[in-house]
């Protein structure tokens, strides 16, 4: 199984910021087919994200880089400061950073912190249409990566 194009450009469409296409677009996922390679395209572009945010030359963030990212993301909207947890969302990043375990993290809340703070990665980015494109590129082939 691979990254089908619908489930690619319903999360183009998340990230451009596009609310009403999103919505049309992930109403037309295949149901089956979005539990693995949509939730694959998530995880991957998580992944892709954090290293562009918390990796440079070689070098990774530190804690601190990390905890002011989640604080900036809980602010962004009350329902932000609701829906992260930041223990969750520090663990996640850090994992990916080398740093710490997810074991203890349910598989839907990962997914849920993955998207939110995937929106709060890219936005915090402010990717234009072909940068996004790259990083979709990106990310669409580490899910397929992921799948195979």
């Amino acid at each position: 199984m691979t990254v089908t194009d619908e489930q690619a450009a319903t999360l183009r469409a998340q990230l451009a910021g596009q609310v009403d296409e999103h919505r049309r677009l992930a109403q037309q996922l295949d149901p089956e087919q979005a539990k693995l390679g949509y939730a694959a395209l998530v995880a991957a572009a998580f992944i892709v994200a954090v290293e562009r945010r918390f990796m440079k030359d070689g070098k990774v963030s530190d804690d601190t880089e990390v905890i002011d990212f989640i604080a900036s993301a809980r602010e962004r909207s009350d329902d932000s400061a609701e829906i992260i947890n930041p223990e969750v969302a520090e663990t996640m990043i850090l994992h990916l950073l080398g740093r710490g375990s997810v074991a203890g993290i349910d598989e839907n809340t990962k997914f849920e912190h993955q998207i939110i703070l995937l929106a709060a990665l890219v936005g915090q980015a402010q990717l234009n249409d072909s940068e996004l494109d790259t990083f979709m590129t990106e990310a669409r082939s580490l899910a397929d990566q992921i799948l195979a």
